[in-house]
């Protein structure tokens, strides 16, 4: 069985396509507006949806992510509201490859089973 990301890019590939692949950073600028912005992404017929974890310190980001992050955060936004947010895009489409990116402190912080364990259960 492949991944939803493999499946994509394999489907991609042979028919002869480029894949269309949005990032968003978690919680950005609020948590409902993230919600809008996802439902829309996905209308839209992304590929794949790249989602940024927010990190307090995103010191290897340009300033673009940075602030997003600082607001996103300042939001009320962690891991938890991400999850929540990949939850809300599962509930709409079950199909579409969800990479989740940012810094492993977050990860670490969580605990890394407790961080796989959803993930796998989120379908991400």
């Amino acid at each position: 069985m492949m991944s939803r990301i493999e499946d994509k890019f394999y489907t991609l590939k042979k028919n002869d396509q480029k894949g269309f692949g949005v990032f968003l950073t978690a919680g950005f600028p609020t948590f409902d507006s993230s919600l809008d912005i996802f439902k829309i992404i996905l209308d839209a017929k992304a590929d794949f949806i790249e989602i940024g974890m927010p990190f307090s310190d995103p010191m290897a980001d340009g300033p673009t992510i940075q602030l997003a992050s600082k607001r996103a955060i300042d939001s009320g936004t962690n891991l938890e509201t991400i999850f929540d947010i990949c939850s809300h895009i599962r509930e709409k489409n079950l199909s579409i490859p969800i990479v989740l990116m940012g810094y492993y402190n977050v990860i670490l912080h969580y605990g890394i089973k407790n961080f796989v364990d959803k993930v796998e259960s989120l379908g991400i």
